[in-house]
């Protein structure tokens, strides 16, 4: 595999990380399985919240996004470096 496409393929993966938590409501905290919308009864006029289940992504996608590219960008550092070494001699 070309070290080019590893340094692609790395970026790529910390841009979808970063979208994907963009788009599930940048969450400053850790992952959520619901959140909460509050509601006024209609007869008594009292406010109450009600919880909503869904999956909102928290920082560990940017984490773990992070973490991919780093992976992959050492990778294919290592693999310049072999090929480099390997052309020397």
């Amino acid at each position: 595999m070309n070290a080019q496409i590893l340094k692609i393929t790395a970026i790529a993966a910390f841009v979808a990380a970063f979208g994907a938590w963009i788009y599930g409501g940048a969450q400053a905290g850790f992952y959520k399985t619901f959140y909460q919308i509050k509601k006024v009864d209609e007869i008594t006029g009292l406010s109450y919240s009600e919880e909503v289940p869904a999956l909102l992504p928290g920082v560990e996608t940017l984490a773990l996004g992070f973490g991919v590219f780093v992976l992959l960008l050492a990778v294919s550092e290592w693999m310049e470096l072999k090929a480099k070494g390997a052309r020397q001699l």
